[in-house]
Parts: structure tokens; sequence; C-alpha cells
């Protein structure tokens, strides 16, 4: 009952809206479209739920519904009885799936009646081949004991009646009264109902007997089902295979039914005490036996040896005087080739320096992002990218960042490819969440038996690669087999902008830069400057802590996954070492990249301010900064008795935020060059935002795609045009 609650509640978008949840089961997507195909697949996933559904309750109840034995086809007829709840859900999913694809998709309504129909047809076709399974094994109390309903019926005829002498009094009801159901009618065909037939002449024994061999066919069915799942992950890396995440959800909840009631067969009133045992035991274990660890890699890095991850050792990597040095060599001399880059377009002139801080939030951060970058490019004739130096940020938004400098990057070398061309956003926007989904169905809360070879390297498969993989086919093929260290001398030649991931450390919170530059100026913390020098060492830098590890092999696009690991969406990435850490998305600690880029400002300020014209920190956020004060008093019960949880979640952005607009105004304080914030916002409506998803609708897309004629965003490239001095 879970479960179905679970999907009316998703369906009726009362929770998971957030995060796009109802948007796959309302319209699932295969292929990259929305037809007849990805509805028809859907269906025929449902009708294995609702026979999975049947199945556990037949198996669960169907004792105490003799009279069952006696018809033909006895789990045809109980599917016929409860049928109640799964038509309820059909028809609310039908009309709110009707909708939605007219609203959110813009899909025609002739359209959305095939898609339905084709959704109705794929319950019926599975249906209709489980019932020929069960209709062909299952037998009933005639065909198990050869004889046929009339001897049955006289022998009712002939039994002996109760003694006179047993009058039945209220307290003799009472006390012999059973609690069992009583059923005078049911639901014989779709059409017709029947009166249920008496089984109190039937030998008990022969009744279980039918009941015992029906649920050994099922169990025989669920098993086929289960095995089923594990066949499909197998061929997880086929496209075709990954079938909409809507269908993936469902196969996930009938998975958890199968095994249940397919254990429910065998143990009966122990299965939910030996399933806890289970649980313990494995939970016990699981630490010790490498085959229940269940790690997720960051691909291209040697997991052989171990590095230490200790206060010591950690220290002694923020106060190496050696590193910190030629880090801060390299950092200037960047500096300066990248202002000789300036300075062959604008002779005598020093130029401006940006500093680009990206938030997180999914797929639409990393589509807004890129329609930003591209406009702000178009805007101020190619200026903008080129006065660029750095990029932070979190998540989303640090792939369509990434993507786009891999563009301006290619285009240095092939003139003719235009960075600002629609098609790129449109590849952007492409589903990521299929392969995620059905990585989750199939095995990633199971068994990872799949690996792979990155060079010399073996990983095993999860919903991680399978992420990555996508990506690289959604963009083209642009990031495959890209490395972080390739991009080395690009950016330190200054012809792209030097881009630093930052994902979280699970483990005790502090950040893990990713660079292909050193950065040790970063993360260095022996400063004579100091009042204490007893700090927390919050940063730490990833080419150092792994030097040993092959650090600048890492793929770019496990380092924008580590950026953008969404708990549970993708799985936290564990490094080689001891003991291990754990990877989150950088969203946890800085959603925007201030941190990092005013760090950068204050380590190099004196060559900035001396060298350029200005500083320019241009924020691209997903959603506007300001926003309605909550009161959770005028919730429900429940909602206040969530709030002190829900609320300290729901409110870390914000304290980002709140947290941000001190370090900006302090900057006047340390930095006494030009200085100036212009950000550019999608302005969401409250109370119909844009799921923070891996899918975007198509209304979704639209609406990014116009969020840039908004008022606010073309003020604030006019003043970024000013300050580039763009006629």
């Amino acid at each position: 009952m879970m479960f179905w609650l679970l999907l009316f509640l998703f369906v009726g978008n009362v929770i998971g809206s957030k995060y796009g949840i109802s948007h796959l089961l309302l319209a699932p997507e295969y292929l990259g479209s929305i037809d007849w195909l990805s509805f028809a697949i859907m269906g025929f996933s449902f009708g294995g739920f609702l026979m999975a559904f049947n199945i556990y309750s037949y198996i669960l109840h169907a004792n105490e519904f003799r009279f069952l034995a006696t018809l033909s086809r006895p789990f045809l007829k109980f599917c016929f009885n409860n049928i109640i709840i799964p038509f309820a859900f059909y028809f609310t999913h039908l009309y709110q799936s009707f909708t939605f694809q007219i609203e959110e998709e813009l899909i025609s309504k002739t359209e959305a009646i095939g898609n339905l129909f084709s959704y109705s047809a794929g319950i019926v076709i599975f249906i209709v081949l489980s019932m020929l399974f069960f209709t062909f094994f299952n037998k009933n109390v005639f065909k198990l004991t050869g004889k046929d309903e009339t001897y049955y019926d006289n022998l009712s005829n002939n039994r002996v009646k109760e003694a006179a002498f047993m009058k039945e009094t209220v307290w003799y009801k009472r006390m012999s009264r059973k609690r069992v159901w009583k059923v005078e009618t049911y639901i014989f065909s779709p059409i017709s109902i029947k009166l249920a037939r008496d089984t109190s002449h039937y030998d008990k024994r022969i009744l279980k007997q039918v009941f015992a061999q029906n649920h050994i066919n099922a169990s025989i069915f669920e098993v086929g089902l289960i095995l089923t799942f594990f066949i499909l992950g197998i061929f997880r890396d086929v496209t075709w295979m990954n079938i909409p995440a809507a269908a993936s959800l469902i196969l996930l909840f009938t998975l958890f039914l199968l095994v249940f009631s397919a254990l429910y067969s065998w143990l009966k009133g122990w299965t939910l005490t030996v399933l806890i045992m289970l649980l313990v035991t494995i939970n016990l274990v699981s630490n010790s036996f490498e085959g229940f660890k269940f790690r997720n890699y960051a691909y291209g890095i040697d997991y052989t040896q171990k590095q230490p991850y200790t206060w010591n050792s950690l220290k002694d990597l923020s106060e190496d005087p050696v590193t910190y040095e030629e880090s801060m060599r390299d950092g200037i001399k960047s500096l300066e080739n990248w202002k000789h880059q300036m300075q062959k377009k604008h002779p005598n002139e020093k130029p401006k320096l940006i500093l680009l801080n990206i938030s997180g939030g999914g797929l639409r951060a990393a589509v807004w992002s890129m329609e930003v970058l591209q406009q702000l490019e178009k805007g101020t004739e190619g200026e903008f990218f080129g006065n660029s130096k750095l990029i932070t940020g979190a998540s989303g938004g640090m792939i369509g960042a990434t993507y786009f400098r891999e563009l301006y990057l290619k285009q240095q070398l092939d003139a003719s490819i235009n960075i600002t061309s629609k098609r790129y956003v449109e590849q952007l926007g492409e589903d990521l969440l299929n392969p995620l989904t059905f990585g989750i169905a199939t095995t990633d809360f199971l068994f990872r038996y799949q690996t792979f070879t990155d060079g010399k390297y073996s990983y095993t498969k999860d919903r991680g690669y399978s992420f990555e993989q996508k990506l690289v086919k959604n963009l083209g093929g642009t990031f495959d087999n890209k490395r972080i260290g390739d991009y080395y001398k690009d950016e330190f030649s200054g012809n792209i902008p030097t881009i630093i991931y930052s994902p979280s450390v699970a483990n005790d919170g502090r950040r893990l830069l990713i660079s292909s530059q050193k950065i040790s100026y970063l993360t260095f913390n022996k400063d004579t400057n100091y009042v204490s020098t007893y700090n927390s060492m919050e940063n730490v830098e990833f080419t150092q802590l792994f030097a040993d590890n092959d650090p600048f092999n890492l793929k770019v696009t496990s380092a924008m996954r580590l950026s953008a690991t969404f708990p549970y969406i993708l799985p936290m990435v564990t490094m080689p070492t001891e003991p291990p850490i754990e990877l989150m998305d950088a969203g946890i600690r800085d959603n925007y990249g201030l941190k990092t880029s005013l760090d950068y400002l204050r380590v190099f300020k004196n060559w900035i301010s001396t060298n350029t014209s200005g500083v320019i920190l241009i924020e691209i956020r997903d959603k506007q900064k300001y926003f309605e004060v909550s009161n959770p008093n005028n919730g429900t019960l429940l909602q206040r008795l969530l709030t002190p949880f829900t609320s300290f979640y729901s409110n870390t952005v914000k304290i980002h935020d709140y947290t941000n607009d001190q370090l900006l105004k302090a900057v006047p304080d340390w930095y006494k060059g030009e200085f100036e914030a212009i950000t550019f916002y999608m302005n969401q409506e409250e109370k119909k935002p844009i799921s923070m998803s891996w899918h975007l609708t198509s209304l979704d897309k639209e609406y990014i795609r116009n969020a840039f004629n908004e008022k606010n965003n073309q003020a604030a490239l006019e003043r970024l045009k000013t300050l580039l001095r763009i006629e």
C-alpha cells in the first residue's frame, strides 16, 4: 500500500515535484522523445507492477477466500476483485498525464490521447502475457481431485446438520466467532457478479493444496521476473535498453514487491523476521567484504595506492612552502600570459579581469549557464569570455560552463564553429535521468557485477558511469576521453579561463579543489600575516593530495560529476585515501563558487590591482535571490513537526546567500582596485519552479530560453558592456 500511496502522491504533484519525479511519470521520455513508444514501455512496466501487487496480495490473502479454489482460473478471479486501487490510480494517472502533456510538454491533444492509448495497451499486453502463464499452470480443486462440481454439491446436501440442542445464543455466537472474511458475492468477470460458493463441505486439506500449488507457480513467475531485472542490467550500455525513468522507478517498486512476496511464499510468518535479520547481518559485514562496499570511483586515477588523510598529513600539505611558491610563480605567470592575450586585441590598455561564478541546480542550471554565456559572448561582440580568467561554481552550472569553454577552445582552432548556436543549448538540455534511474532499478542497489577499463585502470559500472556516458553522447562526443591535464597548457597560456571544481568531502565538510593548474596558494595556511596559524585547513588540493595517483589523468566528465553529486541521485565517490573519504555536491559548501573566486582575488590582489583596470565578478544563478518568508505556523501539524529538519535543508542555499553578501560587502576593505559584481538570474515562479532534476520539460526549456530577455538580465548586460567599453 505504501507504493500505491507514493505513486498517487507523485502523479498528483504532492511530493517530488521539486525534483521532477512527477514529470517522469506524466510524460516519460525514451531515446530523446516523448511519444507512443515511451508511453507503451511505461505501461508495460506498470502492468508488471500491477501483477506483482496482485501476486503479493494473492500469496498473503487468498487463503481467506476459500471459495476461489473452487473456481476456474482462481488467480484471474482474484485479480478482478483486487482491482479497485489500481483502477483508481490508472484513471488518476490518465487525467494528470493528459493535462501535463498539453500544458507542460506542449503536445497536441490528439497526440496526448494517442500516447495514453499506448500506455493502456502496454498495461494490457503485460497482463495478458501473465494471465496466459497462470491460466496454463494454476489448478483449482476440481482439476486437482478429478471430481466435478456435482460431487461436491451432493456432499453438501448430505452432510450432517448441527444438533438441535446446540442452540445459538448471543454469547455462543460471540465465543465461537472466527476472524474471517465473510464473502457473499464476488466479481466473476469485468461485466458480471456472482454468489460465492460455500466451501464448508470441501476438504480443507485439498483447498490448502490448491492455494499452495498456486503460490508455487506465482513464486516461479516472480523469480523469472527478478532474473529479468539482472539481465536488463547486463545490457545497461545498450542505448535502447535505457528505458524511460518512470518505467525504471516502477520496476524498482515491482522488484521490492516481488522479492518480498517470493520470500513469503516460502517463509510465511517468518518473512519479516528473516528480512530484518538479513539486513542487520549485511550491515554488520558490509565493511568487511569488498562485495558489499558498493563504492563509486573517479575515473582515470589510480586506486591501488592509498594516501593518508589525517590532520597531520593535511597540515603538511597545506604548509609546504615549496609547493606554495611554485603555485604563486605559476599563477603570476599565467596572469601575465592572459594579459598578453588581451593586449593583442587592445594594445596599451589595461584589461578588465572577469571572475565567473556559476550556481548549481541540475540540468536547469546547466542549460541556463550555457544560455547566459552565449548571450554574453554575443552581446559583447566576443569580448566577454576572453576577459574571463577563472570559473568556479557547483553542480549543473559547472557542466554548462565547462561545455561552453570547450566549444570556445575548439573555435580557436576552427573558426567555422559558432559557439552561440542554439544547437549546443539543445544538446545540453537532453535527458540525463533515464540511465540513472535504470541503473538504480536494475543493479546499483543490489549487485555491481560489471567492470570497465580506462587505460590501465579498472572500475565497476554503476549509475555514475552511465551518467558520464550519456553526458558524452548528449554533447556529441565533446568530452570523450578528455582529461583535466589536457587543459593545462591552454589555461596557463591564457587562451581559456581556468576552471576549479570544488566537491565537498562528506566525511569532514572540507572542499577538494580540482584544477589542471597548481593552486596550492588557495590551500596554503602558513601565512605570517595571520594572527593565528591554528586553522581548520578547509581547502585541500586534489593534485597534491593524490600526486601519486595519476591525478591529471582524471576524466573531465568525472570532475564535473564529482561537483554535481546530488545525494542518492548520483552515488557519492570514494577516493583512494586512508581512511576513505567520499565526495558530494560542491553546492553543499558553496553553491556559487564565490569563496574560491574571492580567495583567488585576495592571493593576487596586488598584481590584479596594478595590471588590470578592475575586476568584474559575474554571478550566473538559476534562481532569484529574493524570496518570501515561509511561516511554519501556517502549515499542517506534520509540516510543523518536520520544520526543524526540512527548513535546515531548504534554507541551505539561502544561508549561502547571506554569507556571500557579507563576503562581497567586505571586499573594499582588503582590495583597493575597481571591483563590481553583476548578477544574471532566472526569476522563477515561487509556486511553479523548474524542477532541480536531470530532466527538463519542453515548457522548462522554453522558459529558460526566454529568461535572459527579462529586464534585470538586459540591464545587467548593458552594465557589463559599459564596463568592457562595448559601444
